[in-house]
């Protein structure tokens, strides 16, 4: 899979260097706050501004894609949810040049063992592209992990704008080939690419983003629909009931606030005014 694309979707031309919104009119009474994450970047890059810190700490729960405090039950479920059917590998599903340069990727670049990768076979196509990136980079920090411990610090409630069962199950959603075809991509050039849009992140230019992110979306347009537009929708009226009841800060993939179907314009649809903050 287009690795990159799990860890930051964003072609958005809806302002220049921000990423920190206030939601505030259409009758609520308390102001709300937006922020697009990057979901895994390194320790060293990562930063919490002090805008982005009293938007936080104003808030009084925090709304993420999904709510991370999960049970064991539900560990349990998740895990199985991520496997293939029983007894199958992706070489059961990949070319065998394809599946064997993927092997020699995870054993020679990624150092992994063979039961390593033995293991991680049994993983459907996204999901085993999910875990490369994290393994190959070190010590990676998230900003949903780190503002899930400040609400725990902070005595405030989490929620989720969906849960992580059917974010998962969106991906069973995309035909096998294309997963494949998605996790057969260059790793190196994916690095590459990876570490342009970070760049491009920290620097909170959107519109370099916009032009890296069309790149890389233009060859799954089912991706691109599944996974971004029709999530966006499903959001807003969770989003709309949560911000009446009180403030909120809502943190997304930066890639959901964009274009003509990102939150921020279907907020604005919906008659909210939505202001972006300078982070300082």
């Amino acid at each position: 899979m287009k690795k990159l694309l799990f860890a930051f979707l964003l072609f958005s031309p809806f302002t220049k260097a921000q990423l920190l919104f206030e939601i505030s009119g259409n009758g609520l009474t308390q102001k709300s706050y937006l922020y697009g994450t990057i979901h895994m970047l390194p320790k060293d890059q990562f930063e919490l501004s002090n805008s982005l810190k009293r938007a936080f700490d104003a808030s009084a729960t925090l709304a993420m894609e999904v709510d991370l405090n999960m049970g064991a039950a539900e560990k349990i479920a998740l895990a199985q949810q991520v496997l293939l059917p029983e007894g199958k590998t992706l070489q059961d599903y990949m070319p065998e040049q394809d599946y064997i340069k993927l092997k020699m990727y995870c054993l020679d670049s990624l150092k992994w063992s063979a039961s390593k990768f033995e293991r991680s076979s049994k993983l459907k196509p996204m999901f085993f592209s999910s875990i490369l990136i994290q393994e190959s980079m070190t010590n990676l920090a998230s900003y949903e992990m780190e503002f899930n411990k400040m609400a725990k610090k902070k005595n405030k409630n989490t929620m989720g704008l969906e849960t992580i069962q059917f974010q998962l199950s969106l991906f069973d959603q995309l035909p096998m080939q294309t997963q494949v075809e998605m996790l057969q991509a260059d790793l190196d050039s994916e690095l590459k690419n990876f570490d342009t849009l970070l760049a491009c992140y920290l620097k909170e230019d959107l519109e370099a983003l916009q032009v890296l992110m069309n790149a890389e979306t233009a060859a799954y347009p089912e991706f691109n629909e599944l996974l971004l537009v029709n999530r966006n929708k499903s959001w807003i009226a969770p989003m709309a009931a949560q911000m009446q009841k009180e403030s909120t800060f809502f943190a997304v993939g930066a890639g959901h606030l964009g274009g003509p179907n990102g939150v921020l314009e279907l907020l604005k649809q919906q008659g909210y005014t939505v202001s972006a903050i300078k982070q300082k």
